[in-house]
């Protein structure tokens, strides 16, 4: 149950993260679009083609660096020798799994956003609304459908993500993923089974959610 607890905290706290995030681009993206936005927009969005391990690795290395350059200053100015701040944390864990999947959260956001009329956000000014006020009151309400769909696409990618979640997770935050992993590695296959099946069965809710969804749509 453990192992469930931080599978489904992880998932449901990165699903949240990459949408807001891929709403922003795609925001972004529907007011400047300028060649240099749209440019971003697409770098930002290529994490999804590289391997687990090689972004965590570079996720890995500038956090390194930059908790190095932390301890320095800390045992130069306050005289004390600090743990690694950022390494092993949380926070490190969520920035790649942003990395990694905001593309898959910024697709179905972005095409219900291209459903959305110029007219209809006109219309919606023209009442006096502001960009906030078009946002929570014309985009959020049309983009449910995408917002839904990109929640559930990256709490299953996540639920199922070993390389990252094991090369940055803090101290005893092991996954499912990890738990599979680490008992197979070691031929432990009859240990390694009611985990699997776990990951099975909690990848299925969402997966069900989505297909019925896609019913109702």
């Amino acid at each position: 149950f453990e192992f469930i607890t931080h599978s489904l905290v992880l998932s449901g706290v990165a699903a949240l993260l990459a949408v807001a995030v891929g709403v922003i681009l795609t925001c972004a993206g529907r007011r400047h679009a300028d060649l240099p936005t749209r440019g971003l927009i697409r770098v930002s969005l290529i994490g999804y083609a590289i391997p687990g391990a090689v972004l965590a690795v570079g996720i890995f290395v500038p956090v390194a660096w930059l908790d190095g350059r932390i301890i320095a200053a800390a045992r130069s100015v306050f005289g004390v020798e600090p743990g690694p701040v950022l390494q092993g944390t949380l926070l490190v864990m969520l920035a790649a799994y942003l990395v990694r999947f905001l593309a898959v959260a910024f697709n179905p956001v972005d095409s219900a956003m291209q459903r959305i009329t110029p007219g209809q956000e006109e219309a919606a000014r023209s009442l006096g609304l502001g960009t906030r006020a078009v946002l929570a009151r014309v985009h959020l309400p049309l983009l449910r459908n995408g917002l839904i769909a990109g929640l559930i696409l990256v709490f299953v990618d996540v639920m199922k993500e070993m390389p990252i979640t094991l090369m940055t997770r803090p101290f005893g935050w092991d996954t499912l993923a990890v738990r599979i992993f680490e008992l197979t590695s070691e031929g432990q296959w009859e240990q390694a089974a009611l985990p699997a099946v776990a990951l099975v069965l909690v990848g299925l809710g969402p997966l069900m959610l989505l297909n019925r969804h896609a019913e109702r749509c």
